[in-house]
C-alpha cells in the first residue's frame, strides 16, 4: 500500500500541465473555480502558506564580473578575515561584512560622490581596458574618502 504524502505535490508548469484539475480550472468560469475550491479546501490552504512567515531570512544570489585585479584582492581579503578570526568564512561572509560597513559609511560616500559629480560610463568593449580603470579609479576614490571622512564603527551586539 503506498505511503500518504508528507508534502504537497510540485506545483510546477510541467505538474500542472499533467493535472487534469488544473486544466479543468483553466478554462472554467470563476464562479465555478470558488465553489470548487471552497469545497475542496484549496483556498484555505492557499491562504494558510501565504499567511505564515517565512522561518529564514531570503537570500538573494548576485553575479559579479571581476577583473584579476578584483578577484585578488576578493582573495586576498577573506584570506585575511579567515586567518584573522580562525574560521572557514565564505567570500559571501567578507562581502556582507563588507557591506555593513559601506553601509555605515553611506552618508559620506553620498558627499564624496556628489564632489565628483556626473561621469560617462565606458564601454565593457575590448580595447576599452584603460578608460575603465581610470572609472573605476574615480569610484574607488570616492568610497576610501567617504570611509575615512565617516565616523567609527560600533557594533550594536556589544
Amino acid at each position: 500500500m503506498p505511503r500518504p504524502l508528507r508534502h504537497p505535490p510540485p506545483s510546477s508548469s510541467i505538474a500542472r500541465l499533467l493535472d487534469p484539475q488544473a486544466a479543468a480550472r483553466a478554462v472554467a468560469q470563476p464562479s465555478e473555480i470558488e465553489s470548487a475550491a471552497s469545497s475542496s479546501g484549496y483556498l484555505q490552504q492557499a491562504a494558510t502558506r501565504q499567511s505564515t512567515p517565512p522561518d529564514d531570512i531570503p537570500l538573494i544570489k548576485r553575479e559579479v564580473v571581476l577583473n584579476a585585479e578584483a578577484d585578488a584582492t576578493l582573495t586576498r581579503l577573506v584570506d585575511l578575515f579567515r586567518r584573522s578570526t580562525g574560521t572557514r568564512l565564505s567570500t559571501s561572509h567578507a562581502l556582507r561584512a563588507l557591506l555593513k560597513g559601506v553601509a555605515h559609511c553611506m552618508g559620506s560616500l553620498e558627499r564624496e560622490a556628489g564632489r565628483v559629480g556626473r561621469l560617462r560610463l565606458p564601454s565593457n568593449a575590448r580595447g576599452r581596458e584603460a578608460e575603465r580603470e581610470r572609472f573605476e579609479h574615480r569610484l574607488a576614490g570616492v568610497v576610501v574618502n567617504g570611509m575615512r571622512a565617516s565616523a567609527a564603527y560600533e557594533r550594536d551586539d556589544k
